[in-house]
């Protein structure tokens, strides 16, 4: 498929749009016609694979990758824990599962405990290597060499934000499903309150490796046009609002418990919760309207 043209939206392919902030020399316009937020114009595939396959992406400059992505691990752990108790919900006798942008296999290992039949996909051949030993299987970095209806879940975790062609994408992944099969994903919540009102603290606005920037309704859409249905979109995993001092106080807090580094771990993930619980109080007196959810999930169905 042809890609489209680099100043039309990735997702209506409307050319009118609004310029939103500049990042990292990158600039984000919202689109007149549907509200996606995307980087435009748009780097070309070989510029993204070139990104991807830096070894600085997964252990490197923060702002633009990872620090060092084993360090998110146990981070990452209890959102895995929570995000299959969702998948065994509505699929109790499991089945086959493809992690598409699998990274180092994290979840993928989590979900063979939870007794599913596992695959993965990662564009990074670094981290495609390190999944397929860690896991035992072989991780391709690219859909090609997965059978059509073979899934009977696929996974995106944090992925659909880094494609230029959203759509597109969608609907190669819902062929690896079976009819009636799930797709799951979360992507950053660009409806927060913070996206919105203080764009230049945003972190998840990070131009190259963030491309699009949805919203509840920007991403339902992306799944309508894809073909899915059953379509449930969801705030989740609330950031602290916090004042000013209290916010900057508690940042490199923030980060070492974000990124696992944090010690002794158990304190610091309670601190933590404590300042965290500060900030929802704060946000509920001084926003109470506001949203306080800074993720989205997602959960549709290919149909039968």
């Amino acid at each position: 498929m042809s890609a489209p043209r680099s100043d039309a939206c990735p997702l209506c392919a409307a050319t009118a749009a609004t310029p939103r902030l500049t990042v990292n020399g990158y600039d984000l316009v919202r689109c007149a016609e549907c509200g996606l937020i995307a980087v435009r114009p748009m780097p070309d595939d070989d510029a993204l694979r070139r990104h991807y396959q830096d070894p600085a992406y997964f252990a490197g400059e923060a702002s633009q990758g990872y620090h060092n992505y084993a360090d998110v691990r146990r981070a990452l752990q209890p959102h895995f824990e929570r995000r299959l108790g969702v998948l065994r919900a509505q699929r109790p006798a499991r089945g086959r599962l493809l992690d598409f942008g699998c990274a180092a296999g994290y979840f993928l290992e989590a979900a063979r405990a939870d007794r599913w039949s596992i695959a993965g996909v990662e564009l990074s051949e670094a981290m495609a290597q390190q999944a397929s030993r860690a896991l035992g299987i072989a991780i391709p970095t690219t859909l090609a060499p997965l059978a059509a209806e073979a899934f009977d879940a696929v996974t995106l975790w944090e992925v659909i934000e880094h494609v230029p062609r959203p759509v597109e994408v969608l609907r190669q992944l819902r062929g690896c499903l079976r009819p009636g099969g799930l797709l799951m994903l979360s992507t950053p919540n660009t409806g927060h309150w913070q996206a919105e009102r203080e764009p230049a603290q945003w972190t998840a606005y990070r131009p190259p490796s963030h491309l699009l920037y949805f919203t509840e309704a920007t991403l339902t859409e992306a799944l309508r046009r894809a073909g899915f249905g059953s379509i449930a979109v969801q705030r989740t995993m609330p950031l602290p609002p916090l004042p000013g001092l209290l916010r900057r106080w508690s940042a490199p807090l923030q980060r070492r418990v974000a990124d696992g580094t944090a010690r002794p771990w158990a304190a610091a993930l309670w601190a933590w919760r404590l300042i965290r619980m500060l900030g929802w109080g704060w946000q509920s007196l001084a926003h109470p309207r506001a949203d306080i959810f800074a993720t989205l999930e997602a959960v549709a169905v290919r149909p039968d």
